[in-house]
């Protein structure tokens, strides 16, 4: 166990994609909560940086890009050397952990997590492991003013009408419910239902989003590349609902506390689904090999099954049960 009364400079390590990096904000505000006085960096990819920037307790936001050069990367490591941090909490698991000599750290060998624990549990229980209290831990994404004006300046233009947002794309082709479904539950949603649709999703899911507009008979607002991931928050939150694919904004919009339904197939939704269970629902076919966690479809019989046979109408029907 630590001593706490030691612990002057904290290094918090998280992980590449932004999904889950938010995961990881919890393991943040616990240090934080813990350590009020202590000097808090982040080393993090470049996704992240929007998320740790602009953090009221975050000292230095260091960015950690995998595709620098060999010399670059021994640069960072001695700069992190030189630092001399007395906890360094790495929820990548990797050595670099023992080679920044801090006296505390979670430790690059972690064992016993293996079982469908939710990502986020399993990260607060490595500080757990070493006396850190993560009692009330939640997730967190720092918001500036103009975040929030620039978000009424796009929301605006629906003058006041409710709506939804819809986030058909994923990092992984294999987690994507089929874009025709998209359109035909988004067309549902504007008409009978008269909430409007926002889609949203950054530069690698424009061909999605493009192709669920040609499909569509009516016309959403679209919001692609438009946010970054404080503004997607800001717009997130004052949505009715969010419907997504496993995917980044599923958990932007659980940092905001906005209801989810969320299409899963390979993925495990106990280890990464929406954390506002209560009020958020998850739509998976029971098929044998689901959730497989691999990313390629094995199913040779039916390619994507898991997803496939997620209808539209069990999707509206969720729908409107989560809007009541």
């Amino acid at each position: 166990m630590l001593n706490k009364s030691e612990i002057k400079r904290i290094l918090v390590i998280t992980l590449s994609n932004l999904g889950d990096i938010i995961l990881t904000t919890p393991a943040v505000e616990a240090l934080s909560k813990e350590f009020p006085e202590a000097s808090l960096d982040v080393m993090v990819s470049p996704v992240g940086e929007d998320i740790f920037k602009f953090h009221r307790r975050v000292s230095e936001c260091i960015i950690y890009d995998k595709k620098a050069t060999p010399l670059q990367k021994l640069r960072l490591f001695l700069t992190l050397r030189r630092k001399k941090y007395n906890l360094v909490v790495d929820l990548r698991n990797t050595i670099l952990t023992l080679l920044l000599g801090a006296k505390y750290n979670t430790g690059p060998f972690k064992r016993g997590l293996k079982n469908r624990m939710h990502k986020k549990d399993v990260h607060l229980s490595w500080l757990e492991a070493i006396g850190i209290c993560v009692s009330g831990a939640s997730f967190h994404i720092p918001v500036e003013n103009a975040d929030k004006k620039y978000v009424d300046g796009l929301t605006s233009l629906l003058g006041g009408v409710p709506f939804v947002a819809v986030s058909p794309g994923a990092k992984s082709h294999v987690k994507r419910w089929p874009i025709k479904n998209f359109a035909k539950l988004s067309d549902m949603i504007r008409n009978d239902l008269g909430i409007e649709v926002i889609l949203v999703g950054n530069e690698f899911d424009r061909i999605v989003i493009e192709r669920i507009l040609f499909y569509m008979k009516t016309k959403p607002l679209n919001f692609i590349e438009k946010t970054n991931v404080r503004q997607l928050a800001c717009l997130i939150k004052k949505a009715k609902l969010l419907i997504t694919n496993d995917s980044a904004p599923m958990h932007v919009a659980s940092a905001v506390d906005t209801p989810v339904l969320a299409f899963f197939g390979p993925t495990d939704e106990k280890k990464y689904g929406p954390a506002t269970k209560a009020k958020s629902k998850v739509l998976r076919k029971n098929i044998k090999c689901a959730p497989c966690e691999i990313p390629q479809c094995i199913n040779t019989a039916n390619k994507y099954e898991c997803l496939k046979t997620i209808s539209v109408n069990e999707a509206f029907v969720a729908v409107k049960e989560l809007l009541g």
